[in-house]
């Protein structure tokens, strides 16, 4: 999948900062966006998650 520029350079840095994949990352991302406009439940992450 690729993006606009701008959101390419967006998600290298992220990955470089994150220490992340770019498959982790636009998981993480996605999944965000679904819980932030209600279409999943909310993830807790305890402090041994590795989800």
């Amino acid at each position: 999948m690729t993006f606009d520029d701008d959101v390419e350079m967006a998600l290298d840095l992220a990955c470089e900062e994150l220490e992340m994949t770019r498959a982790e990352l636009i998981r993480l991302i996605f999944r965000e966006w679904l819980e932030g406009y209600g279409f999943l439940p909310l993830h807790d992450l305890d402090d041994g998650s590795s989800a």
